[in-house]
């Protein structure tokens, strides 16, 4: 901001002290005469009707007022910004005693305004209500709990239900166990019926084939598991190499009489070999002589098994011939069960719903557990003792009349130290600090100091504008403050010292050149500043340039009741446009016209 200029050639080299400032003439404007004769024979009118008292009308009515400036100074200070408002008293420690269950009060130790120790005794009540209640409390507990167990157990019988039918569902494809060929395959056909237990075929592993027979005990030491020999099969006109499998040490008796041990030999089949064919086999012990065995022996399949279904259903997919070679894990016959579906979607049903009971169940014993924990906990309430120490504020209670359920026994609060709840607009909060000290007072003018012990970070809303609770805490030491009491309540929110500063009302808002409004205040000067502003023509309210006052724009900071402080240059001492009063020619004075 310019700093307002006086021309060089009127600044002497020492300032002189000013002269005292002289009040502004009035200026008395010129009368119209026409309208006075006119108003003159109106009155001559108006005595003929109504006498003396018209001339005075028209003189008080018709004579136009003047007006004064009324002017200041800028001056260097210090200006405080203010928050003020109201909040309510509290104290900051308090306790209550509720009866959840009523009784006949026996005893009373305290009354009201009475100071209580904790711990101290404070009244007795019969408790036979209480236990009653305990009783109550404790047996619906006991159902509840009863109630969750068997609702558990519902849902775990049917799913383990659920689990079953699914499990039977496997059942319901038959399947090759291994690897192998299928004999005496039971007839069934598509759609037919076919039940649990049905044997449909005999699955045998024919690509290796066994023969077992029974050797002297000559030849024990001279055959062992893994030795070589040769089987020759006469039906087959072959010949083929085998393992020893297996040796039984069993005592076979022939019938002349000789003790033989069992050899079980594993032979590859060549695609021509079949049980119930007759074989004989050849060993060689280690000198390289032959060993033969007491008789000849008959092959069998290396594996066999029953094919058995384990479930009832109707036959969908077949694949069951005679003698076809089929693999391990093959699909030999699809049975279908409709009702297996139907059953789970029911048993869903009411696993669901016995789900929901379960929830039902834990909620009520969730509820009954808080009751009888209620109900335990009140009793100590019959034959109470002071929480805390204080003052006793309430305790409506009289020896031998009958108390409702859930009636406040007695209310006791620490009195000692208050706490003062203010909500403070957005725009200020930033000036609260924990710690910081705020003045309060009461309407009987009482002063009162506390400090800021709390301050919420998220504001509350309503009607458009933004609080913040803050907690003030005060000493109450002397007990002059009431419980739920209102006490108005100011800080400095910021302060400026040293400061240029003007009056309040000496700030005018008004059109800039450019229609945005700029903040000026009116400088009584000879010499027109430097940066001084047009005023758009015919401005209402402020003084004109011919009276000796120019516009200058200023910025502003903070602001007390009275003052405004001024950042940009602006001279101290100068005189400064405030507002207008006005008179009539009767020499009362009229209300003072600002703008601001």
């Amino acid at each position: 901001m310019a700093e307002l200029q006086t021309p060089a050639a009127q600044t002497p080299a020492t300032p002189a002290p000013a002269p005292a400032p002289q009040p502004p003439q009035k200026k008395k404007k010129k009368r119209n005469i026409k309208k006075i004769v006119t108003r003159v024979i109106g009155g001559a009118v108006a005595v003929a009707v109504i006498g003396g008292v018209a001339f005075g009308m028209n003189k008080f009515l018709f004579t136009e007022p003047e007006q004064t400036i009324l002017d200041d100074m800028v001056q260097r200070g210090s200006i405080q910004s203010m928050v003020e408002g109201y909040g309510y008293v509290n104290a900051q420690n308090s306790a209550s005693i509720v009866l959840g269950t009523g009784g006949t009060v026996q005893e009373v130790f305290v009354q009201n305004g009475d100071f209580v120790n904790e711990g101290d005794p404070l009244y007795t009540i019969d408790a036979s209500a209480a236990y009653e209640s305990i009783n109550e409390a404790q047996k619906v507990l006991n159902d509840a709990l009863d109630g969750v167990t068997a609702a558990q157990k519902t849902v775990s019988d049917h799913q383990e239900q659920i689990q079953k039918i699914r499990d039977s569902y496997s059942e319901l494809e038959v399947r090759a166990p291994f690897a192998g060929k299928l004999l005496d395959v039971e007839n069934i056909t598509e759609n037919s019926t076919v039940s649990a237990g049905t044997k449909i075929a005999t699955l045998v592993d024919d690509s290796q084939m066994r023969l077992s027979v029974y050797v002297n005990y000559a030849y024990q030491y001279d055959i062992a598991e893994g030795q070589t020999a040769r089987v020759s099969i006469p039906s087959a006109m072959s010949d083929v190499d085998a393992l020893v499998e297996k040796i039984n040490m069993v005592r076979y008796i022939t019938p002349e009489g000789s003790q033989c041990f069992e050899v079980v030999l594993l032979l590859r089949n060549p695609g021509s070999l079949t049980a119930g064919m007759g074989a004989s086999a050849v060993f060689t012990s280690a000198a390289g002589e032959p060993i033969y065995p007491y008789s000849a022996g008959t092959l069998e399949y290396s594996r066999t098994s029953d094919i058995v279904t384990k479930a009832t259903g109707d036959a969908l997919m077949i694949d069951l011939i005679n003698y076809i070679d089929v693999a391990e894990g093959q699909l030999l016959l699809q049975l279908s069960d409709d009702t297996k579906a139907d059953q789970i979607s029911d048993l869903e049903d009411q696993v669901r719903s016995a789900q929901e009971s379960v929830t039902r169940a834990q909620e009520s014993v969730t509820k009954a557990q808080e009751n009888l924990t209620k109900a335990e906990e009140g009793l100590e309430n019959y034959n109470a003792v002071a929480p805390i120490s204080g003052t006793v504020l309430s305790c409506p209670l009289v020896p031998g009349e009958k108390v409702a359920d859930n009636t406040t026994a007695i209310v006791i609060a620490d009195t000692s130290v208050m706490t003062v709840q203010l909500n403070v607009d957005e725009r200020q909060i930033s000036s609260v600090e924990l710690g910081m000290e705020v003045t309060l007072s009461d309407w009987d003018g009482n002063t009162y100091f506390g400090t800021v012990t709390d301050k919420a970070l998220t504001g509350t809303q309503e009607n458009g504008a933004v609080t913040y609770p803050v907690t003030v805490q005060v000493d109450n030491s002397d007990g002059s403050l009431m419980n739920q009491g209102s006490l108005n309540y100011s800080f400095v929110a910021s302060q400026v010292d040293d400061c240029i500063m003007v009056p309040i009302q000496s700030v005018k808002r008004i059109s800039g050149a450019d229609g945005e409004p700029v903040s000026v205040v009116f400088v009584k000067t000879d010499v027109r500043p430097d940066n001084a502003i047009e005023l758009p023509p015919d401005t209402p309210g402020v003084p004109t340039e011919e009276e000796g006052y120019y516009a200058v724009p200023v910025e502003t900071g903070i602001s007390d009741t009275y003052n405004v402080e001024i950042k940009s240059d602006l001279e101290v001492g100068l005189t400064i446009f405030t507002s207008y009063t006005t008179t009539d020619q009767t020499g009362g004075y009229g209300g003072g016209l600002m703008i601001g």
